[in-house]
């Protein structure tokens, strides 16, 4: 092998390794955003009269700290 093969040996796995970490990136990334996916369906699924509640709640807080609607 001369030293044009090592060279672009070399460069091979660089970019290989390059995109083996740009993949797990991206798949990191990907998982992320099937989590926030998911809550937001688990949220927008809940029961009408939870949701009710968790808005009674929040008017309530609001309503304490002297924030007025």
């Amino acid at each position: 092998m001369d030293d044009y093969d090592i060279r672009s040996a070399a460069s091979i796995l660089a970019s290989v390794k390059e995109q083996e970490a740009r993949f797990e990136r991206l798949t990191r990334a990907l998982e992320e955003e099937r989590r926030n996916v998911s809550l937001q369906l688990e949220r927008a699924n809940q029961p009408a009269d939870r949701m009710s509640i968790s808005l009674h709640n929040l008017f309530c807080v609001y309503w304490n700290d002297g924030w007025f609607f």
